[in-house]
């Protein structure tokens, strides 16, 4: 790398560290705009920052219900290796295991699986999730994929969130999609993939605005509430 780019990450950094806990939140929405956009390498690197030092109130169950849009999710290369994505405590059920056994590798490291990389990859659907907890933190994540007002695709799992760790856990079983009016399931018999059909997400910081979230793939959400 040039100098020129080297200086103008480093000027990036400097600006995202100077800036004050409560105008980070806010300088991470100017930079993601309406959403999921590609971003230059300097706004990668200084939203990385941004979102490494933020500095939020303990998640609740309060903070976490709700209608959130999605922003941003953190990417991650192709890994022949783990196709399926590798989760971030290094568990490998059913499926998984498989190609885990085949393909073991000493320093492996956590990747999203190859359908979060394509639906968050397009630019022409949004993405939101609905989190509905009772008082006991029990209830149901649901997220939405929706291209336009006619066509949504809905995967829907049980969930139930812990104060004391911030986790959010969630088991997927029921999905379809919903075309013009039609509804058509989607074939996947979630009961029979046991624990593949479970996963979570860490929440690391929640406002009246924002939540950042890691996914047990490694992968980061940013979402903003509606």
């Amino acid at each position: 790398m040039s100098p020129r780019p080297l200086l103008l990450l480093a000027l990036h950094l400097s600006a995202a560290l100077s800036l004050a806990p409560a105008a980070r939140e806010t300088r991470i929405i100017e930079l993601l705009g309406k959403g999921r956009v590609g971003l230059p390498q300097s706004d990668e690197v200084e939203l990385d920052e941004l979102v490494a030092n933020l500095e939020g109130r303990k998640p609740t169950i309060a903070s976490v219900r709700g209608d959130w849009d999605l922003l941003y999710t953190s990417k991650s290369e192709f890994d022949p290796a783990n196709p399926l994505g590798r989760r971030v405590d290094g568990t490998a059920p059913g499926i998984e295991k498989i190609f885990d056994v085949a393909f073991s590798q000493a320093e492996a490291v956590a990747s999203s699986s190859p359908i979060q990389r394509f639906v968050t990859g397009l630019e022409s659907v949004e993405i939101r999730q609905v989190v509905e907890l009772d008082d006991a933190g029990t209830g149901r994540v649901d997220q939405f994929v929706e291209a336009g007002e006619n066509v949504v695709f809905r995967l829907s799992a049980s969930g139930s969130f812990d104060e004391a760790t911030g986790r959010l856990d969630f088991t997927f079983d029921d999905a379809y999609l919903t075309a013009f009016g039609v509804r058509i399931p989607y074939p996947v018999p979630f009961r029979l993939l046991g624990d593949e059909a479970s996963g979570y997400l860490d929440t690391r910081y929640v406002s009246d605005t924002l939540r950042v979230s890691r996914g047990n793939k490694g992968t980061t959400f940013i979402l903003r509430k509606r």
